[in-house]
């Protein structure tokens, strides 16, 4: 059975042919920004690449742009351009497939870098959001200047978190930047008093004591306290 690419919805939503040809009759795609168009709504993958100049088609990875994800179309694979989902494509020359996942959504890409400002194009990241990288147990933030690398064994798994987060301390809310902070720099923020231990409710719910020349990675929704040394209360 002939295998039909359409606009990569799931198994359980029937895509929508909603999108016509143009004015000369033709459909058409946008393939690395440039459009190229087709009498038969259902050209394969070869010939998408073929139209857009990238000869000879096995010499190229085809990736088709979803709204959240995108996905490589084998040479063989039809398109059907009528429907939701095809609007845009890219071509990269060379045979291997590159694999990352953002928010739970999958992603394949036809080269091994992302620079970060493509990236939060490619996945429709908003300038208010941080693009974050789940690795060896550590969240690495990335910068404007940073590049995802993805020749690495394994898929890359990434998420993204608002700049600005809401942490309560003495449970009153206070708005900061996310990101990591040593023990002096969160006490300066919360204006601890001078000789008072600065602690935290853990995952587990525990109180914690910060170190003295301690770092913590602040999370949305994080509970601070303010404590006299040895137990007693503020």
């Amino acid at each position: 059975m002939e295998n039909v690419i359409t606009g990569g919805a799931s198994h359980n939503t029937q895509p929508q042919a909603s999108r016509g040809a143009g004015l000369d009759g033709q459909f058409f795609t946008l393939v690395n920004g440039t459009k190229v168009s087709f009498k038969d709504p259902t050209p394969k993958g070869d010939h998408i690449l073929d139209k857009a100049g990238a000869k000879p088609a096995g010499d190229y990875v085809l990736i088709q742009l979803l709204r959240h994800g995108s996905r490589s179309v084998g040479l063989d694979e039809t398109v059907d351009l009528r429907m939701e989902g095809t609007e845009e494509f890219r071509a990269f020359k060379g045979d291997r497939i590159f694999r990352f996942t953002l928010n739970g959504h999958s992603y394949e890409w036809g080269v091994n870098a992302i620079p970060e400002p493509e990236l939060r194009l490619l996945c429709h990241v908003h300038s208010d959001e941080a693009l974050v990288v789940e690795r060896d147990g550590t969240d690495i933030d990335l910068g404007p200047n940073d590049v995802l690398d993805l020749d690495k064994a394994g898929t890359e798994h990434l998420y993204t978190e608002k700049r600005l987060i809401t942490v309560f301390f003495e449970n009153d809310p206070r708005e900061i930047p996310r990101g990591t902070y040593s023990t002096q720099q969160l006490k300066q923020l919360f204006a601890v008093q001078e000789g008072y231990v600065l602690e935290y409710i853990n995952n587990e719910g525990h109180l914690m004591p910060l170190k003295p020349e301690g770092k913590l990675r602040v999370k949305d929704g994080m509970k601070f306290f303010e404590q006299v040394p040895c137990g007693g209360s503020s």
